[in-house]
């Protein structure tokens, strides 16, 4: 119990200084949103009346426990450029993001699991040779560049999907993650190689253990050795690793967004910014902060789960 408080602690404070910093780098970013709906074309005494009115000349600290205020309580502000609410504009598009995040996890472990432990059962044989050379190229291939050859061979060529043609969850759910499953894997295929190179790694170690010769001494055949053992306490270093990688997934979700024209929290991250809608860009970094802070304890939590001595 006093682990899993220390972690939701820790998740809080690194919440306040997550929204701190998003509230401050505006304040230090050139720009002022009042222009920016006025026009550059709108005299000062407009913009100063707008500035007023939308409370940008209220003190900083002011304006900061406001939003904060608000924000807990689930308001999370109007949009200055649609004059919107921020949690109607963003609230169907975090199931995107989100969906997409989850199976990009969930295609990482498919790939990188039974890959990892078939080089280890044939290690240095020509198998684990070639997903060696299959792995170093793949890492090296950023994902928005899979995503492009997956639109134009997949989508322009051999038409499995419509580039563009978003089908979203509310209409037809199973439509909304056939059209994900390209993005997903474009975002999960570079990570899956660097999950294999750890895995494998982690798992040859395990594998020249004391347990491990003891196993064989019992009569116990490669493969049962490998299954029941060895991947068990191998697999604890790739857990931590795909809890850290969270934030680099969510990164290229959002670039990903805009190769495949998928509504997601990422576009309009991206439109906000170039909006200088603040409150919109608040909400989003928050919320994005949230996910991964929240996977990351997850993952603390099940690497306590499967290893007692962290406890101690």
């Amino acid at each position: 119990m006093k682990y899993i408080i220390k972690k939701v602690t820790g998740l809080i404070i690194a919440l306040l200084i997550v929204s701190i910093l998003a509230f401050l780098a505006f304040e230090i970013i050139p720009g002022d949103p009042a222009r920016t709906i006025l026009g550059t074309e709108a005299t000062d005494a407009k913009v100063e009346v707008l500035r007023e009115e939308m409370g940008l000349n209220r003190p900083l600290h002011e304006r900061y426990g406001k939003w904060v205020r608000d924000f807990v309580t689930g308001d999370m502000g109007t949009s200055y450029y649609y004059q919107e609410p921020v949690k109607e504009m963003i609230g169907d598009k975090i199931p995107i993001t989100v969906a997409m995040t989850v199976l990009s996890f969930v295609l990482i472990l498919l790939v990188s699991i039974p890959v990892s432990i078939l080089c280890v059962r044939y290690e240095n044989r020509w198998i684990d040779r070639f997903f060696l050379i299959l792995n170093q190229v793949t890492m090296s291939i950023p994902p928005f560049f899979i995503g492009i050859i997956f639109t134009v061979v997949f989508g322009l060529t051999f038409k499995w999907f419509t580039p563009g043609g978003y089908i979203s969850y509310k209409d037809d759910f199973g439509g909304f993650l056939g059209y994900l499953i390209l993005p997903s894997l474009a975002i999960a295929l570079p990570r899956a190689a660097m999950t294999v190179k750890m895995f494998r790694s982690s798992l040859i170690a395990e594998m020249r253990q004391d347990y491990v010769r003891t196993a064989y001494s019992r009569g116990n055949s490669p493969w049962r050795v490998l299954m029941k053992h060895a991947v068990r306490n191998g697999i604890l270093p790739v857990i931590t690793f795909l809890g850290m990688m969270a934030a680099d997934i969510i990164a290229n979700s959002i670039v990903i967004e805009q190769v495949f024209g998928i509504p997601g929290i990422g576009r309009t991250l991206i439109s906000s910014i170039s909006k200088r809608d603040y409150p919109v860009v608040e909400a989003v970094i928050v919320l994005i902060a949230v996910v991964i802070l929240v996977l990351n304890m997850i993952v603390d939590l099940l690497y306590q789960k499967l290893d007692k001595r962290i406890e101690l």
